[in-house]
Formats: C-alpha cells, structure tokens, sequence
C-alpha cells in the first residue's frame, strides 16, 4: 500500500497531496512517526498553508507529547484557515490540554464536540480534560459516550482503561 501511495504521489501530480496525507496517516498507525512526519513536511515544503497538513502535523507532534510550541502553531494556522473544522479544533484543544492550559483546551475540545458529537476522539479528550479538571462524572460520561462511538480495538481497549481508572492519557 505504501509503494501505491508513493507511487501516486509522483505518477499524479494534481492527486499528490492527498496520496501524501494518505500515506502520513499509514505511516503514522503502522509506528513510524519519523516517516509520517518527513511526508507532512514534504507537503508543506510544496503547499506551506495546507490545512490538513498542517492540522496533521500539529497533531501527531502533540500525541506523542513534542515541540508542543511547534505543534501550537502549526494547527493555530490550520484553524485560522478552517475555523469550523471539528478535527482542527479538537487538535488545538488537546495541544492546549497538552501544554495545561485547560481553559483553552476546554473552549476547543467543547467547541469540537458541538460540531461533531459523534467522534471517539474528541469524546476521550473531552473525557480526559474532565478528569484533569476533577470532574470524574463528566470524565466517565465522555468516555463512555466515546467507547459507544469506537470502532477500532486499540481505542476500545484504551478507553475502558480509563472507564476502570487504570490509566489516563
């Protein structure tokens, strides 16, 4: 899959982008950050206000918890492009949670989940923010509202950790 998306990145020019983003996502889910992020730079370097790349970029920095500062703004940027972009501000909510600026990430992630109540992903931020604000009945109420909506194994597993207090993010 990865030489099809590589392939498509250089045979179609106009169809580049996308077979790049594609290809980051699936480098970043088989456990190869370095690879994922070298292909969202390599987008950025030829399309400096892609906002998916961007938003992308900002956001895989935060989950593994590096350059925070960097990770800011490059989503800052993505947002100022895509304002209303649930996934967008999800990321910048969670960079804010990252960073312990909870009121900001607070706004974001809420703003995030009136937009798009039904993603796993911003449910567990919202669950996770809850809980570090000390709020556990809000904290379970996110998380199980997002293990309702999870569709993959791994996020599943995860979010019952958290519903069993045996881990937080």
């Amino acid at each position: 899959a990865r030489k099809a998306l590589e392939f498509a990145a250089a045979d179609e020019p106009e169809q580049a982008t996308n077979a790049l983003l594609l290809l980051s996502s699936a480098q970043e889910r088989a456990g190869d950050p370095k690879g994922s992020e070298e292909t969202l730079r390599r987008i950025l370097s030829k399309e400096p206000n892609n906002a998916t790349a961007l938003n992308n970029l900002g956001y895989f920095l935060a989950e593994r918890n590096e350059r925070l500062p960097e990770a800011l703004e490059l989503v800052q940027r993505a947002v100022r492009a895509e304002p209303s972009n649930p996934s967008f501000l999800d990321s910048l909510g969670w960079i804010y949670f990252r960073l312990g600026k909870l009121p900001e990430a607070e706004r974001y992630l809420s703003d995030a989940a009136r937009r798009n109540p039904a993603s796993n992903t911003i449910q567990e931020h919202l669950g996770d923010l809850f809980q570090r604000l000390g709020d556990p009945q809000k904290a379970r109420s996110a998380w199980q509202k997002a293990l309702t909506l999870s569709v993959e194994a791994a996020d599943a597993d995860r979010i019952k950790a958290k519903l069993n207090g045996e881990t937080t993010k």
